[in-house]
């Protein structure tokens, strides 16, 4: 299994098909050699993305070799934008699935061998994209000890480092803190706008390494840029290029591309700066497209505004192809997208004999993260770094002879009025005018513009430093943010996580310094939100998300300002970037009135339940808001800030989900499907019919056949696939493959506990007869089941799984975590510590009521189980389901089971049991308590309305009981949660609760 340095070039062909550049094998020798990870300062296309490589063959070379491990087991690859095309992420899946396929004795399968030996899993590799969630299945990782590749922006990587993870559940802020803030190599790309996360990550590291224990003091993130102009330490070393990569055959190529450049001023052209910039920009298309050497160009934009108003004049034409890339865009569409045949042709370099043209409009997005190469590239005046980030999309390779490229300026000459990038653009266009006298087109004929491109100023990593030379450089960007410090109050008033205090100092700041707009929030669109005499019916509209939680792929990240000002103010300008954290215009308020907004629903994280936004105060940064489709707002392309056709409800389709319920409300199938009024109608009658036959629950006709004869009528309601040609944005397709499915299962039963391997769960709706859920066969028994809607905030969330024995969850968790202890190399004590916590964790389950519960309510079934249950196998969906079981066996949603458990175990531990002896036993008494993501530092203060004696099992056999009555009064949980976290350090501390709870997590996957 072993393989030397060496074996690297070799690695990499392998997997890539071409060897390292020499700056690559020279940057692994040298972390090697020093274990530091040097800053980069590599010119844009010569592969900063293979520090994903080095980063990977480090972390087996050291494994396979027998060192002690310094390589951490995840690395991060965070832009400070939002990308519709996410190179990183690409790369990294590229080397999962190499790894996954290799042979056993080449080198990448020595390489992926090391990995698995390392982790102790099946997989290689993970190459993940970090999104948002409130329920186990939204997690990013399985495992503390998966190696992996996160992409992520600031917000999503930042606010998780700070326990305060945008737009996922409070009780998963632990779990995302220890991942984000131990064993983690974070790389920044363009760290000239990420300043503030890399100063913030370098503070987080420098409190972890204050932990007394010496075990964890040292797994504190570890920090790198990959930028020329920006590090959290100035004085930090750099990597750069050498003469090597400049007479390297391809990267010298590249370095020497000739980008020629010429400059448009057309900021009279019109009133307004979007549509001077398009109008600017079709003319520019009809000029460059002869000169260009494969008919495909670029045009990038400043803001979304400005962007569609190009796209929407260029898709007029139908002598070219046009397609428009967003950052701001729902994850499904997204893929839709990238799917489609010029996303394809323009990955797989555009044909020099391509029958029409292709054009891209895009915004910041492209900036990064995208391997294409135009042709010939238009581009908005913007700041300096920006700007070349762009000229690096165009003849990425330097395969053309030349290559055209125009700036435009569109804005008035007041530095303020520049969208954005306001007097750092104004200096920038100053720059270049020094080199290049600008042009106005107007009055120019196509032939003299075209002679002007060829004459243009070339720009290249080779030419720039020229023309930089006695160049003030500052000015040309964005000023760095003031940055504040992050205090140690602060943090560790951020480690408090439930309950979260009050008031809570939001982590903006730390991630893109001070006096910049609010972060975003996180909106979706449902079709099935009922109103009542025209007004929301919240009740239903709560339940209805609760049922059917949202996923990451139908959300979009919007800034707060923006999402206020469409829901009060629909018809206002649209200003949005792709930028994270940069100020927008803002409109003034209404003056003489309270200004209305239209309503919405707003998920509130602190009480963990979906509460009405009515008005702008509502709309609130971090958190998640649900649209009703009507109210549009987004396009196949992605947000538009208007008006418009209502919005397809993406909510059945959720990715890496076993389990996803499929809603049959007309609603929902109607915006799916494309259909018209009738069919709609007739969808709606199907369902009721079949409905009320299930209610009624005669004899003559089994749920089985109810199912399979609605199914048939469903389906033969959408149009053949061959009948429909593909569109952007169409899911009839997917409609049609998710209906053919559900039809193939066998069997289908309406009872709670009814699903089976082999049996489908119907759940009804009793007010709403036109509305039904399906939910399909569990996987087979030997395949963990991830299912929507099971969580931690949910008194019985987490037992909604497969039926397993509550004997035999406790001894897999502990095993799983005291694995995954011992490879994360902590101290045997420790090791021992989290096995004993995770053995005890479920005690608190044998409370009579609450297996009552978990038996459906049924109370004489519950008494004559064999042996208590630890899960109960009901659906998550079936809400009505799960709250009868509670009314049944009065049980009290608020009453929390880890609360009896800890009571347990801490009474266990007062008697100095020698199963415990050298072992940290407010440790041990802390992962009983926070196994749910409560108790830091206070579990929730509710106890046993009707108080009763519970005999609990401990890990050493012995019988503890206790008295209900004093469940969740720990009040010695405070002082004890601060003490732990001085001794293993805020993310220690919270890895070892994270070994505990992904261990519970994936035994209760695998019915273990």
């Amino acid at each position: 299994m072993s393989f030397a340095l060496e074996d690297f070039p070799d690695f990499v062909y392998a997997v890539h098909g071409h060897r390292p550049f020499p700056w690559q094998k020279d940057y692994l020798d040298q972390v090697a050699e020093t274990g530091d990870w040097l800053d980069l300062d590599v010119p844009t296309g010569l592969g900063k993305t293979s520090l994903i490589d080095i980063w990977l063959f480090l972390l087996a070379w050291q494994c396979a070799t027998g060192q002690e491990r310094s390589v951490p087991l995840r690395l991060f690859f965070v832009v400070d934008r939002r990308l519709v095309v996410d190179q990183a992420h690409e790369h990294a899946r590229t080397v999962q699935d190499a790894l996954a396929s290799a042979p056993r004795e080449s080198v990448t399968g020595r390489v992926a061998q090391a990995l698995r030996t390392l982790s102790g899993e099946s997989t290689a590799l993970e190459a993940v994209r970090m999104r948002g969630g409130v329920d186990w299945a939204s997690r990013w990782l399985r495992s503390p000890v998966q190696p992996a590749v996160i992409t992520s922006t600031v917000d999503q990587y930042g606010s998780r480092l700070l326990f305060r993870g945008y737009h996922t559940s409070p009780r998963m802020r632990p779990i995302d803190a220890a991942l984000c803030g131990t064993d983690a190599l974070l790389a920044v790309d363009e760290a000239h706008i990420a300043l503030p996360l890399l100063t913030t990550a370098t503070d987080c590291t420098a409190y972890q390494q204050t932990a007394s224990h010496p075990g964890l003091s040292h797994r504190g993130v570890q920090v790198l840029s990959l930028s020329a102009t920006a590090s959290a330490d100035p004085a930090r070393p750099r990597h750069r290029i050498t003469e090597m990569d400049r007479q390297h055959p391809v990267a010298g190529a590249r370095l020497n591309a000739q980008r020629r450049l010429t400059l448009w001023d057309t900021s009279t052209l019109a009133k307004s700066p979007s549509l001077a910039f398009a109008q600017a920009a079709e003319q520019a298309v009809g000029v460059m497209l002869p000169l260009a050497a494969r008919p495909v160009l670029g045009i990038v934009a400043n803001t979304i505004r400005t962007a569609r108003a190009t796209f929407q004049l260029l898709a007029a034409r139908d002598d070219i192809d046009v397609i428009l890339l967003t950052g701001r865009c729902r994850g499904q569409d997204r893929e839709r997208l990238l799917n489609s045949r010029q996303m394809h042709d323009l990955f797989q370099g555009i044909r020099a004999d391509r029958d029409r043209p292709l054009v891209v409009v895009a915004t910041q997005t492209v900036e990064v993260g995208v391997d294409v190469s135009f042709a010939g590239l238009v581009s908005e005046n913007a700041a300096a770094a920006p700007l070349i980030q762009r000229l690096g999309r165009l003849d990425r390779t330097g395969a053309f002879p030349w290559a055209p490229a125009i700036v435009i300026r569109a804005a008035a000459p007041d530095p303020q009025d520049i969208p954005v990038y306001g007097p750092a653009a104004h200096a920038t266009w100053e720059w270049l005018t020094s080199h290049a006298p600008p042009t106005n087109p107007e009055g120019h004929s196509a032939e003299d513009l075209r002679r002007s491109l060829r004459q243009g100023l070339v720009v290249n990593p080779t030419t720039l430093p020229a023309l930089l030379s006695g160049t003030e450089t500052a000015a040309l960007n964005v000023p760095a943010p003031r940055i504040p410090v992050l205090h140690r109050t602060l943090l560790d008033s951020w480690t408090r996580t439930s309950p979260t205090p009050v008031p809570d100092q939001p982590t903006a700041p730390f991630l893109h310094g001070l006096s910049t707009t609010p972060e975003d929030v996180q909106v979706l669109w449902r079709s099935d939100l009922p109103t009542s005499n025209g007004q929301p019916d919240w009740d239903q509209w709560a339940s209805r998300m609760a049922q059917v939680p949202p996923h990451p792929g139908e959300t979009v990240a919007i800034p707060a300002r923006q999402l206020r000002r469409f829901l009060t103010q629909p018809t206002a300008d649209e200003t949005t970037s792709d930028l994270e954290g940069i100020a927008d215009e803002e409109i003034p308020a209404t003056p003489k009135r309270r200004q209305t907004m239209a309503p919405a629903l707003r998920y509130d994280d602190h009480d963990n339940q979906w509460v009405p936004a009515t008005g702008p105060r509502d709309i609130r940064p971090g958190s998640t808001i649900v649209l009703p489709s009507h109210y549009s707002g987004h396009d196949p392309y992605g947000w538009t800030g208007a008006p418009g056709a209502p919005v397809v409800d993406l909510a059945d389709f959720p990715s890496r989900t076993d389990s996803a319920p499929t809603r049959l409300d007309a609603h929902a199938l109607t915006l799916l499907g494309g259909f018209d009024e009738a069919t709609a109608h007739a969808a709606t009658k199907a369902i009721t019919q079949a409905s009320k036959k299930l209610l009624a629950g005669e004899d003559d006709e089994s749920a089985t056949d109810i199912v399979h004869q609605l199914l048939d009528r469903l389906l033969r309601l959408l149009p053949a696939p061959d009948c429909v040609p593909p569109t952007t944005g169409s899911y009839a397709p997917d409609l049609q493959q998710r209906l053919t499915e559900l039809r193939t299962i066998n069997a289908w039963d309406i009872t709670p506990d009814g699903r089976s391997s082999r049996t489908g769960h119907a759940i009804l709706d009793a007010a709403d007869p036109a509305r039904l859920l399906l939910i399909p066969t569990r996987p087979p028994v030997d395949r963990p089941e991830r299912i929507t809607g099971i969580n931690d905030d949910d008194a019985d969330g987490s037992s909604l799984t497969r039926p397993v024995s509550l004997a035999q969850h406790s001894k897999a968790v502990a095993a799983r975590a005291a694995d995954f202890a011992a490879r994360l190399e902590l101290p045997a004590p420790l090791v021992a510590a989290v096995e004993t916590g995770a053995h005890a964790h479920d005690c608190g389950k044998h409370h009579p009521r609450f297996q009552c519960m978990l038996c459906a309510g049924d109370r004489l079934l519950a008494e004559s189980l064999d042996e208590p249950l630890a899960k109960s196998g009901m659906d998550p969906a079936d809400r009505n389901g799960r709250r009868r079981a509670a009314h049944l066996a009065n049980w009290s949603p608020e009453l929390r089971h880890e609360a009896l458990s800890a009571l347990a175990v801490q009474q266990w531990l007062a008697t100095g049991p020698a199963h415990t002896q050298g072992l940290d036993r407010d440790l041990i008494l802390h992962l009983v308590a926070s196994h749910h993501g409560y108790a830091r530092p206070l579990l929730p203060p509710v106890t046993d309305s009707d108080p009763i004696d519970v005999a609990c099992f401990m890990p050493d056999q012995q019988r503890v009981t206790v008295n209900s009555a004093a469940m969740g009064t720990d009040w010695a949980g405070p002082d004890r949660f601060e003490a732990l976290n001085r001794r293993y350090g805020p993310w220690g501390l919270a890895l070892l609760e994270a070994a505990v709870r992904l261990a519970d997590i994936a035994c209760s996957e695998e019915g273990s």
